[in-house]
């Protein structure tokens, strides 16, 4: 017996033609198992391998109504999917990140099994096969930010209405899910699963992309920049005064002095590496305070597709397309 309650999932998408068709289909047939009425919602990224075309040809296979969602240049995951998740009507919302993974979409059943025992956030997550590269980031981040956030590599998500709507509501600009769930308070569930594919693409290591979020998250959820700038700042003062120390000493016990080039480049190379650290941490900063106190858009949208179910077109391929501006 299918669950009565509506759903929506939230699909990114980005340059994966070679994926997008069957990893769509296998969502929707899983999510039409599972459930009586549900949405697909596709985030387009700005796509440019014909994913939309392809989209668009197959759109009336799906069994629910379907939003194609296209923006207007390439924004990254984080932006992406928020601009799905500002859309969606779900009483419960999945996140999918890509097409591309080895996630068991049996899970999805389960996962809302546990979230109806009273968990707003349930995640499924890799047991095996993580890249070192994402353990240490995660490691270091669960370390340094504000709170103990228990952040993880997950590979899909789902989140209730109130949980939601907890998230949206927040003002940070510099949207990391994973960081803003948590700090809403709400009750979360970690189900792990071994991976179909250990060197699946879809858990690639380090790109730019990658690194401009973990840079991004560090940054705005932890005042590790504000801490080594202080700290920096107590060990160049200790050098410069070991420094004006050891001079006097010269000074007054040397009596054959020797010029103090060497001396004195190295007091002044140290001395400006650490004032110039300083000062791009601060210039950090100042930069995250310009972005919130500018309040411009999470992300622009092209355009906005709507696709019905096959049973309402006699030509089975009748959408209705409705194009839009920029979009907060």
């Amino acid at each position: 017996m299918r669950e009565k309650v509506f759903v929506s999932a939230v699909l990114y998408v980005h340059n994966e033609r070679e994926t997008i068709l069957e990893g769509l289909l296998k969502l929707d047939n899983k999510l039409n198992e599972v459930f009586e009425n549900y949405e697909i919602i596709i985030v387009n990224d700005a796509s440019t391998d014909g994913s939309l075309e392809l989209i668009r040809d197959n759109a009336y296979k799906i069994g629910s109504n379907m939003s194609v969602i296209t923006l207007s240049r390439k924004h990254g995951v984080e932006s992406g999917i928020m601009a799905g998740l500002i859309k969606s009507m779900g009483d419960f919302v999945f996140e999918f990140e890509t097409t591309k993974n080895d996630f068991p979409l049996d899970l999805i059943h389960t996962m809302y099994k546990t979230a109806l025992t009273g968990f707003d956030i349930v995640v499924a997550s890799v047991s095996t096969g993580i890249p070192w590269t994402s353990k240490a980031f995660y490691k270091i981040v669960n370390k340094i930010t504000y709170l103990q956030l228990d952040l993880r590599s997950e590979s899909a998500r789902i989140v209730s209405r109130r949980a939601m709507n907890a998230m949206l509501n927040l003002k940070e600009k510099v949207r990391y899910r994973k960081a803003l769930y948590a700090y809403t308070g709400y009750s979360k569930e970690v189900i792990t699963y071994e991976p179909s594919n250990k060197h699946n693409s879809a858990r690639a290591g380090l790109n730019r992309e990658n690194i401009s979020t973990a840079f991004d998250v560090v940054v705005s959820f932890s005042n590790i920049g504000l801490k080594l700038s202080h700290y920096l700042s107590i060990v160049f003062l200790l050098f410069s005064l070991f420094m004006a120390g050891y001079a006097l000493f010269n000074f007054i016990f040397n009596k054959n002095i020797v010029e103090g080039w060497t001396t004195l480049m190295i007091l002044i190379s140290f001395g400006f590496t650490g004032l110039f650290f300083i000062v791009g941490m601060i210039g950090e900063y100042i930069s995250r305070m310009l972005i919130e106190l500018q309040n411009r858009p999470f992300y622009s949208t092209r355009t906005v597709e709507n696709f019905k179910p096959a049973r309402h077109y006699d030509d089975k391929k009748a959408f209705n397309e409705v194009a839009v501006g920029e979009e907060s």
